[in-house]
C-alpha cells in the first residue's frame, strides 16, 4: 500500500476534527452550568471566553508567528461582520435563550441551524438537495429534541421571546458557518479565527464592561473553570470547527456538531448522576445515525435545479 493511501482522506479526517470540537464543547457545558450556579451571569462569560480566547491568540501570534497578522485591509470589514454577527452574537442569542427557556430547549433550537443552511442554499443558491442529506437532517433534529428532553416542555408553557432568541442562534451559527468559507479560502485557520475573536471581543467589551470579572473576589478554582472554557471551550473547540469547515461542507458540519449535546448528556450521566431515559437514547441513536449518514461517500443530487 502506497503512502497515499495511508493518508486519510479529507472528509474524514473533517468529521473527526468536528467530533472533537462538539465533544470539547459538551465537556465545558456543565462546567458553564456550575459557574451559573454561583453568581456568575451567562453575559460575563460570554464576554470572558470571547476576550481571554482572543488575547491568548494575540499572545501566541505575536511569540511564534507574527506572519498570521497580515490581511488585507479591504478584507476588515468582513472580518468585523463574521465576528460580530457570526460569533458574538450567535454566543448573546444562545445564553439569552438559555437564560429564558432553559438549555434543553435552546439547545435543540441551535441545532436547526443546519435546515437553514440548506434552504439558503437551495432557495438563494440555487443549488440540488440530496435526499440523503433530508434525511440526515431529519435525524439529526429529532434525535436532539429526544437528547435534551424537550418533550418534557409543555407548549402553552413556552416563553417566545425565549423561542425567538434561540431561533436568531440557529440562524447566527448558520450564519458563522457559511459565511467563514470565503475567509477560509483565502487565509489560513488561524488567521481567521485570530480576526473573528478580535472583533466579537471589541463588540462584547463596548456594550459590557469591560473584564468585568476582574476584582469580584472568586476562588481559584472558579477562575481555573472560566479560563478552562475560554482556552478549551473556546478558542480550541471554535478553531477546531474553523479547521474542520476547510475540509466539510456547512450542512456537514453543522450536522456533524449535534453530537454535541449526546456528548453532554453522557457526561451528565456518568459523572454529575443524571438520568438517562430511553427516549434519550433512541435520541442518541439518530443523532449518531445522520452523522454516519453524512459521512458515506459524496451527495448526490436528486432533485432536478429550479
Amino acid at each position: 500500500m502506497s503512502k497515499k493511501q495511508l493518508l486519510m482522506k479529507p472528509s474524514t479526517k473533517g468529521f473527526i476534527i468536528l467530533i472533537s470540537a462538539a465533544f470539547l464543547w459538551a465537556v465545558h457545558g456543565p462546567l458553564a452550568k456550575y459557574l451559573f450556579n454561583n453568581g456568575i451571569l451567562p453575559t460575563d462569560l460570554v464576554q470572558a471566553r470571547i476576550t481571554y480566547s482572543f488575547f491568548t491568540l494575540l499572545l501566541g501570534f505575536a511569540i511564534f508567528n507574527r506572519s498570521l497578522f497580515i490581511v488585507e485591509k479591504g478584507d476588515l470589514v468582513y472580518f468585523a461582520v463574521l465576528g460580530i454577527v457570526g460569533l458574538a452574537l450567535a454566543q448573546f442569542f444562545y445564553f439569552y435563550a438559555i437564560s429564558t427557556i432553559g438549555v434543553g430547549v435552546a439547545i435543540a433550537l441551535q441545532y436547526t441551524a443546519p435546515t437553514f443552511i440548506v434552504l439558503y442554499n437551495y432557495f438563494i443558491l440555487k443549488e440540488l438537495i440530496a435526499t440523503k442529506t433530508v434525511l440526515a437532517i431529519g435525524l439529526a433534529l429529532i434525535g436532539c429534541y429526544l437528547v435534551i428532553g424537550a418533550y418534557h416542555t409543555a407548549f402553552n408553557d413556552l416563553n417566545w421571546v425565549g423561542i425567538s432568541s434561540g431561533i436568531a442562534s440557529a440562524l447566527t451559527f448558520g450564519f458563522y458557518t457559511v459565511y467563514s468559507k470565503k475567509g477560509l479560502a483565502k487565509y489560513s485557520t488561524w488567521t481567521v479565527f485570530f480576526y473573528v475573536l478580535l472583533f466579537a471581543a471589541l463588540f462584547w467589551n463596548l456594550i459590557h464592561p469591560p473584564l468585568i470579572l476582574i476584582g469580584q473576589g472568586y476562588s481559584y478554582t472558579t477562575w481555573a473553570m472560566v479560563f478552562s472554557i475560554a482556552i478549551l471551550g473556546t478558542l480550541t473547540p471554535f478553531f477546531l470547527f474553523f479547521l474542520g469547515l476547510k475540509l466539510l461542507d456547512p450542512v456537514r458540519a453543522t450536522v456533524t456538531a449535534t453530537l454535541e449535546p449526546i456528548f453532554a448528556t453522557i457526561i451528565a450521566f456518568l459523572f454529575l448522576g443524571e438520568a438517562l431515559h430511553f427516549w434519550q437514547l433512541i435520541g442518541g441513536l439518530f443523532v449518531v445515525g445522520s452523522v454516519l449518514l453524512m459521512s458515506l461517500g459524496e451527495n448526490r443530487d436528486v432533485r432536478a435545479e429550479k
